[in-house]
């Protein structure tokens, strides 16, 4: 394949300009050298931009869409987005405040996934993603400079440094953990499949960010037969997709919440920091799935179940789809759907996760 004039072609309306310029400027302040056709002077004006459009689309290796409202509703996008497809480029739809994916995208879309632009956990993933399928340097915010000591982020999607949020002093033999001043390090670079252990936790990573320092483990056990809630209706609100910890804290104001919530209780079990895990995390887990069953048989532990025929088997997220139904991912299918909450079976997994 000859070598592509632009590394992404972003497909968006007018009217959500100044969103998605926005968004822009965040990705070429991550990665530089990122190289982009973005159309700044409105992609509706006439029918004089199609020749223009077809090979900027052709030109470019990734094709990112601003999914609104008004993206949607858009004969220029749809356009744009349907021919992107039918010349096999990678469609990355990106969630603008507000929206949802629904009408023709989500008929020809329907199981891949968002960007959700709202949530930094979600814009650190795209960013990451972009800078490996480019082979360009993702900078940003965390490169020191000459005597400066590193910014990290919290991969727990605050938007805080690690060291404010959940940054801990972990000891060289991993044993002891507590609250320290700064990111105090160890050499350890974790990479995913790796069995990580410290701060009182162990598990195998599934998902690490950019320094390979900080991420997220997955239990080495399992749990089915155990509903989300033991009642038709859990009655909490539970819509982060990306961060199980945030629903989790939701699910601990009810103060019977360990008899009510019993896949959630469950987790906790495990010790502190562990949870039920977002759909969204959920689905990082199943991308890597390979690598993580690899490291989870080395050391004795439960593999992710993939079944080879009907019926699915269905793990269970903490992301509401309504106040009666759960959010959960097909493993072998890599699909999302929805369970009843209060529904337990021998074919619905349970399986705990924690931040590092």
């Amino acid at each position: 394949m000859s070598k592509m004039k632009f590394d992404i072609f972003i497909s968006y309306s007018r009217k959500d300009f100044d969103e998605v310029s926005s968004i822009l400027e965040f990705l070429k302040t991550s990665i530089p050298g990122l190289t982009y056709w973005f159309d700044i002077d409105g992609i509706e004006s006439g029918d004089e931009f199609e020749d223009k459009i077809i090979s900027a689309i052709d030109n470019s290796a990734y094709v990112l869409f601003a999914l609104s409202e008004n993206s949607i509703s858009s004969v220029w996008t749809k356009d744009e987005v349907m021919y992107a497809k039918n010349t096999d480029k990678k469609v990355i739809p990106l969630l603008l405040k507000g929206a949802e994916m629904k009408g023709w995208f989500l008929f020809k879309f329907g199981r891949i996934d968002c960007i959700d632009t709202t949530s930094p956990l979600q814009m650190e993933k795209l960013i990451q993603n972009l800078s490996a399928w480019t082979g360009k340097e993702y900078v940003g915010d965390s490169q020191p400079t000459a005597n400066e000591e590193p910014v990290v982020m919290c991969p727990c999607g605050s938007g805080k440094l690690f060291k404010d949020c959940h940054g801990r002093f972990i000891s060289l033999d991993n044993s002891t953990e507590s609250h320290h001043a700064g990111p105090v390090e160890t050499e350890r670079s974790w990479k995913v499949g790796d069995y990580y252990t410290g701060a009182n936790k162990s598990g195998i990573v599934f998902w690490v960010d950019h320094t390979g320092k900080h991420g997220k483990i997955v239990s080495l056990d399992q749990k089915n037969n155990l509903p989300f809630c033991k009642y038709s209706r859990h009655d909490v609100s539970l819509q982060d997709a990306c961060d199980g910890e945030k629903n989790f804290q939701a699910i601990k104001k009810n103060s019977t919440w360990k008899n009510k919530f019993p896949a959630s209780e469950w987790c906790a079990g495990h010790g502190d920091g562990w949870y039920l895990p977002a759909i969204e995390e959920l689905c990082d887990l199943v991308r890597v799935y390979d690598e993580v069953n690899q490291g989870l048989k080395e050391n004795k532990g439960t593999e992710l179940i993939i079944a080879k025929s009907y019926p699915c088997r269905w793990y269970l997220s903490s992301t509401e789809y309504d106040e009666t139904r759960m959010r959960a991912v097909g493993m072998e299918y890599r699909s999302k759907d929805f369970l009843d909450s209060n529904l337990a079976s021998r074919e619905i997994y349970i399986r705990a996760i924690a931040k590092f």
